[in-house]
């Protein structure tokens, strides 16, 4: 009872435990613990296993340390998958020639992500394609195909037509009407029959004025028990349990609607009529704080982003001159997952890259380091063609406004003109499903083996009571028809 116990805090304690992880944080560590991460740090990987597996005598919570650490590990090699003789293979499929001095080139301006794990180079997986990404050289000779351009000149059309219908206070507009059906699958005896399979499936949240009239319409694949947690959950999730049978996949399936807008706020708007903050108001005490480990205020991360407001006092600008200097030197490029990570915003100034989720809580960090709310929020961004793609996004608090949304990946627009070039500082298409306005919340049903994600949360959390279902062990796929 007391090791279950324990793992029901699992998710609470591995925050703590990522907190302690952070580079900017010195916290008090056992010896053990300590040198295991150093050497997890350093790509000593056999070192950390025998150090881990010589412990006797350990108390339950330092049993799940050792259990975390194992499985970080684990994680790891799942996302530096690749050897060199198979990434020179990928690369030269891609149309790269992969001399053994162009990768060390690549591998030393990080455009090539690898690690040295016990002395052999490991590629992370999807190191091929962020080479275009992150190679200026091979990011200026990208061929934009004519369904690019489509798509530029659809979201630049879109992004025009916005401002233009907005009073540029906020107003929503763009009304879409949105039937969505998820769909997770655990492939046929992936588990033993009869097992019980426990399923946290995102939810929508119905906190947020661009999205309304958010209704669960039907749980349709049979379940044990389905439960949806509270609508002011900040992780949202609908619950469900099934048992496995023997040569049939494990099928959760289900449908919601929501109403989506667009929403608008002009710079120029905002600059001029935004009001000084009331300090001891508990939005801003709250939201200029740190939220460790991946929101934080560490002495270099104040001084980054203290060096580019300079002594601009504007909260509008700001955010602006913050917006700028990360979309002009932080490229977009695909991540590992976030529960590898020890502090996002310390990766992407080190690594100097980072999907929407790690740029969004790179420009909060700083944000809240220049005195500024800020605060994430994720789910999904809506296709035309009816897919969906997991996004993050934030929103940044203005006294005499209230939250204002603004979207760190999508960057400046490439348009003459200026109000369509930052619309995502200050504004949102109506093609989003707000699913979390938090990072790393507990689930209302605890969860009691480690999240796969302990981060976000945007296809949800599978496990047993064997244990957790890694993300390699099933898949979600999201699709939406619009009235």
């Amino acid at each position: 009872m007391e090791r279950k116990y324990v793992r029901n805090c699992a998710l609470a304690w591995l925050s703590s435990l990522l907190i302690i992880l952070t580079s900017g944080a010195a916290f008090a560590q056992s010896d053990w613990e300590k040198k295991v991460v150093d050497l997890i740090n350093a790509n000593e990987f056999s070192e950390a296993t025998s150090e881990l597996v010589s412990l006797r005598n350990l108390t339950p919570e330092e049993q799940i340390k050792k259990d975390w650490y194992f499985e970080l590990m684990r994680r790891i090699r799942i996302e530096f998958r690749y050897n060199e003789e198979q990434i020179r293979e990928q690369l030269t499929q891609d149309g790269y020639e992969p001399t053994p001095e162009k990768m060390r080139y690549w591998e030393e301006h990080r455009y090539l992500e690898m690690r040295a794990i016990d002395g052999e180079r490991r590629y992370f997986k999807h190191a091929s394609p962020n080479l275009r990404r992150l190679d200026p050289e091979l990011r200026a000779k990208r061929v934009v195909t004519e369904y690019d351009k489509q798509a530029t000149d659809s979201r630049l059309n879109n992004c025009a037509s916005i401002i233009a219908e907005s009073d540029g206070k906020g107003s929503l507009s763009h009304k879409r009407v949105n039937h969505f059906t998820c769909v997770a699958t655990l492939p046929a005896n992936t588990v033993p029959e009869g097992t019980i399979v426990r399923y946290w499936a995102p939810f929508p949240r119905e906190s947020c004025a661009r999205q309304q009239d958010v209704k669960l319409t039907a749980v349709i694949s049979p379940v044990e028990r389905w439960e949806l947690s509270p609508a002011d959950d900040l992780q949202r999730t609908l619950y469900m349990e099934k048992k496995a049978v023997k040569d049939e996949d494990v099928v959760f399936k289900y449908t919601f609607d929501t109403t989506s807008y667009a929403q608008y706020f002009s710079q120029e708007e905002l600059i001029n009529n935004v009001k000084p903050y009331d300090e001891n108001s508990e939005v801003y005490k709250t939201y200029t704080a740190e939220y460790l480990p991946h929101m934080i205020k560490t002495d270099a991360m104040k001084a980054w982003a203290e060096q580019i407001v300079g002594d601009e006092t504007n909260p509008v600008k700001k955010v602006s001159l913050l917006f700028d200097a990360i979309d002009a030197h932080y490229p977009w490029a695909s991540s590992n997952e976030y529960g590898t990570m020890t502090c996002i915003p310390e990766y992407v100034l080190r690594e100097g890259h980072g999907d929407c989720g790690m740029l969004t809580l790179l420009l909060v960090s700083a944000c809240r380091c220049v005195g500024v709310p800020a605060k994430w929020q994720s789910g999904w961004v809506m296709r035309t063609t009816g897919a969906c793609g997991m996004h993050d996004w934030g929103e940044v608090y203005y006294e005499g406004f209230g939250w204002v949304p603004i979207d760190m990946s999508y960057g400046l627009m490439q348009s003459d003109d200026e109000l369509v070039r930052n619309i995502y500082k200050s504004g949102l298409d109506q093609y989003r499903l707000v699913i979390n306005d938090s990072i790393g919340r507990p689930f209302f049903i605890p969860k009691e083996y480690f999240r796969s994600e302990p981060v976000d949360l945007q296809s949800g959390e599978m496990e047993t009571a064997a244990g957790n279902l890694y993300f390699n062990k099933w898949n979600f796929v999201i699709t939406v028809e619009t009235e």
